[in-house]
C-alpha cells in the first residue's frame, strides 16, 4: 500500500467541518466552530490553526482524558488513510457542552459532518445541535465525508447518515457516498434521491465535475483539470465554495434555494469546482484552501 512507502509526514490540521470552516473564513465569511479536541499539543495546534485562519474557536472544548485523534494520509499513489485514537474526543462532546444561545434566529447556516456521528455521545449531541438550528429556522448543510473504517459497521453508518440527510436542506455527497446511500450509482436518479430525503439542494461530486439538483432544476457542470499535488480536501474546498456563493446571494433557506435558476446554480457549481481544484495544488488541506482572489482569477482566466 502507499502508506507503508511514506518516509516522512507533515503535520496539518484537518476534519471536514473544520476544513470547510477555514475555507469559508478565507473567503471572508464569519464562522464559529463547535467541537472537541484533546487537551494536548495536537488539540491546541488544531484550535490555533482555525483561529489563525479567522475561525472563532470559542465553542471549542478540550478533553483532559482522551488524546486528539491523529490521521496519517499518504500522498503517494491512491490516497490511504490510517487513523489512530478513534473514537477520539470529537465524539465525546456532550449536549451540556452546547450553548443554546449560539443558535439564534438570523444565523444563515449550520454545517455538520459525519465524524461526530460514529459513536455516542457525539451522535446524539450532533443531532441535538442540528435540531436546535432547525427550531430557530437556521438552514442546515450536511457533508458526510463518510469514512466507513471509523464506524462499527456499514449498516449502522448508512442508517445514521440517512437520518442525518433528513435533517439537512443542503447536502454535498461524493459519487461514492451517493452510490452507497442510494444503493446504486445511477445518476439519472439523483433527483429521486433528493426528493426522497426532502433535500432542497444536492450536489454530487465526481472527479470530472459535479451534479446539482434543486426543486427547480438539475444538471451537470464539468470540472477543471489541474496538476494535483494532494487530492485530500478537494471536497472540502468544493463545499466551502458553493456555501460561500449561497451565502453571498442569501440563498440558504428552502424558499430562496428553490428560486435559484439553472444559470445561477451552474455559476455556483463552476465556482465550487474551481475552489475544489485549487485545494489540490498544495499539500495538506487548511494551508491549501484558496482565497476569493485565487478562485476568481482561475475562473476569469478560463
Amino acid at each position: 500500500t502507499a502508506l507503508k512507502d511514506m518516509v516522512t509526514f507533515e503535520k496539518a490540521g484537518g476534519g471536514t467541518p473544520a476544513n470547510t470552516a477555514v475555507g469559508l473564513a478565507k473567503l471572508g465569511v464569519p464562522v464559529l466552530f463547535i467541537g472537541k479536541v484533546g487537551d494536548d499539543s495536537f488539540g491546541h495546534f488544531l484550535a490555533d490553526s482555525l483561529q489563525k485562519n479567522g475561525v472563532d474557536v470559542s465553542g471549542m472544548q478540550y478533553d483532559k482524558e482522551v488524546p486528539t485523534t491523529i490521521g496519517f494520509e499518504s500522498t503517494l499513489g491512491e490516497p490511504e488513510l490510517l487513523i489512530y485514537g478513534a473514537p477520539g474526543p470529537h465524539i465525546r462532546l456532550t449536549q451540556n457542552e452546547i450553548e443554546e444561545s449560539r443558535f439564534q434566529k438570523g444565523i444563515p447556516l449550520f454545517l455538520f459532518g459525519s465524524m461526530t456521528l460514529t459513536n455516542n455521545p457525539g451522535r446524539n449531541t450532533t443531532f441535538y445541535a442540528a435540531d436546535l438550528a432547525r427550531k430557530q429556522g437556521i438552514p442546515i448543510s450536511f457533508d458526510p465525508n463518510l469514512r466507513l473504517a471509523l464506524w462499527p459497521d456499514e449498516k449502522e453508518a448508512k442508517n445514521t447518515v440517512r437520518e442525518a440527510l433528513f435533517k439537512a436542506n443542503i447536502v454535498k455527497l461524493s459519487y461514492d457516498e451517493y452510490k452507497l446511500l442510494a444503493g446504486n450509482g445511477d445518476t439519472e436518479k439523483i433527483v429521486d434521491f433528493r426528493e426522497e430525503y426532502s433535500i432542497d439542494l444536492l450536489f454530487v461530486t465526481r472527479k470530472n465535475g459535479c451534479f446539482y439538483s434543486s426543486q427547480s432544476c438539475s444538471g451537470f457542470v464539468g470540472g477543471r483539470e489541474v496538476d494535483a499535488v494532494d487530492t485530500t480536501g478537494a471536497g472540502d474546498g468544493f463545499c466551502a465554495g458553493f456555501l460561500y456563493k449561497l451565502l453571498s446571494c442569501k440563498a440558504t433557506d428552502s424558499l430562496s434555494l428553490g428560486n435559484l435558476d439553472d444559470r445561477q446554480l451552474r455559476e455556483i457549481a463552476v465556482f465550487a469546482n474551481a475552489s475544489g481544484a485549487l485545494t489540490t495544488l498544495k499539500r495538506g488541506v487548511i494551508p491549501a484552501l484558496p482565497t476569493l482572489r485565487e478562485i476568481e482569477t482561475v475562473i476569469n482566466n478560463t
